[in-house]
């Protein structure tokens, strides 16, 4: 008998140990959650705004109390849930998540916030707590604006104390060279939605009533409008810099990396904090650390071997005689103030696949480390 209760025992305690004891806590604290916003509901008067529910295929109805209790316990066990799944995997699904580009994250997010704000409208929508047009209203402005913030979200790196609000603004400038496109119909869609129910609202208050396809038509022309404009102006102000140039490209001995030099020929200090530099794959990476290159400095960088210095012209055929480039004749770097440099070759430069370079002849050279940036 206990050889065969043995192995079960075992198998019962590896279950409890493992699964069981984790999710305890969360389910003490989503129980918790539950009964005091269950408490909290009636004296605040926001139960007047929670439904009755009859559950299908049961002849008695769930009282308001009974609903928020049930919702917030539910929801408080998805987001406890969640959590510890993350923390118990963060390491595989940091690594599996990088693999995404920046507009594949963006694009994942933002359908992904605007699903489940739009699920949540469609549940109010049932209890005709809302209009019925707001699921769909609520989908569309949602979608760009979480892209938008991940876009322009620029994750700091270690050791960097910078504002978040700082944080958006450096990734608003980079956005702003890198993906202009993507900016301009973002800014657009944002501009066109605002627009639109600006004008239904003063149509609807002047004249009573509006017409759905003179304001549909109206949004998607003022949409292209202010897309086509900002393009524009992203194109007319970007001028790519020729002041920082590569000096020398190393390959270190028994290292799987190699090194770039780069120096400041201008006469004015560049912030390299919170830059990033793009190879000529449109591979992009950001350098994690804040050095300012003096005017005649020169500061050293490790890279992967996967970053490409060598021109690429690959570009995407696209129709009515368009072309998609996916490639660049330099690599270039943009700072956190907005500046774009076309990081050019120096005619004396040293290269280290040709011929094993001396030392730099500046003094103090600095030398970081290249992340990649997803």
């Amino acid at each position: 008998m206990n050889a065969l209760l043995g192995p079960v025992k075992k198998v019962l305690g590896r279950v409890v140990s493992q699964w069981l004891a984790p999710v305890f806590p969360v389910l003490v604290v989503a129980v918790f959650a539950g009964l005091l916003a269950a408490l909290l509901a009636e004296p605040t008067g926001l139960v007047e705004y929670v439904p009755s529910v009859s559950p299908p295929l049961v002849g008695w109805y769930l009282k308001p109390t009974t609903v928020v209790f049930i919702v917030v316990a539910l929801l408080g066990l998805l987001v406890g849930g969640s959590v510890l799944l993350v923390r118990r995997h963060r390491a595989e699904i940091a690594t599996y998540w990088n693999t995404y580009s920046a507009w594949a994250q963006a694009v994942i997010v933002g359908c992904l916030v605007a699903t489940l704000l739009a699920g949540a409208l469609l549940v109010a929508t049932h209890f005709d707590r809302v209009p019925a047009y707001t699921v769909v209203l609520g989908f569309l402005v949602t979608w760009p604006l979480s892209a938008g913030l991940v876009l322009l979200f620029d994750r700091r790196s270690n050791g960097d104390q910078s504002s978040a609000l700082s944080s958006v603004k450096t990734g608003y400038v980079h956005t702003r060279g890198l993906e202009s496109r993507t900016l301009s119909l973002i800014v657009g869609f944002l501009g066109a939605m605002v627009g639109g129910l600006s004008l239904w609202a003063v149509w609807t208050w002047y004249a009573g009533t509006a017409s759905v396809t003179i304001t549909a038509v109206l949004t998607a022309f003022l949409g292209i409008a202010i897309t086509l404009a900002v393009y524009n102006r992203y194109e007319t102000t970007t001028v790519e810099r020729t002041d920082i140039t590569i000096v020398a490209v190393r390959t270190p001995d028994g290292r799987p990396i190699r090194e770039l030099t780069i120096k400041n020929e201008s006469s004015t200090s560049v912030d390299l904090a919170q830059s990033r530099i793009r190879d000529t794959s449109f591979e992009l990476y950001r350098l994690g650390v804040a050095v300012t290159l003096r005017p005649g400095a020169v500061c050293t960088f490790e890279i992967p071997d996967s970053f490409t210095l060598e021109p690429n012209d690959e570009s995407i055929d696209l129709p009515l005689g368009y072309s998609l480039k996916r490639g660049g004749e330099t690599p270039t770097l943009f700072t956190k103030s907005g500046d774009i440099f076309a990081l050019e070759l120096a005619d004396d430069a040293v290269d280290g696949s040709l011929s094993k370079p001396e030392a730099t002849s500046a003094t103090n050279p600095s030398e970081t480390e290249l992340v990649p940036q997803e």
